[in-house]
């Protein structure tokens, strides 16, 4: 039997990843796909189906530094630079 995630502790740990306001972009599972959000934002700056679009989506944003791409179960795959 397959292990049910908890949204709404997921939901925490990406708010409170979020609460700074550095110049870090987070590629965080939605229920839509996948969202790109500005550390300190509420609100998505993207949505994209797939990964992959939404770390394109987020090398476009303009103010970003770094790059934080989560997994699906919120952990932290990847924290590079933008180039």
């Amino acid at each position: 039997m397959a292990k049910k995630t908890n949204r709404s502790k997921l939901t925490g740990k990406f708010t409170k990843a979020a609460s700074s306001n550095s110049n870090r972009v987070h590629v965080v599972p939605s229920k839509d796909g996948w969202s790109v959000k500005k550390e300190g934002s509420k609100r998505s700056t993207a949505v994209r189906p797939t990964k992959e679009g939404a770390i394109k989506a987020a090398k476009n944003v303009k103010s970003a530094e770094r790059i934080v791409v989560h997994k699906k179960d919120g952990t932290i795959q990847s924290n590079k630079k933008k180039r």
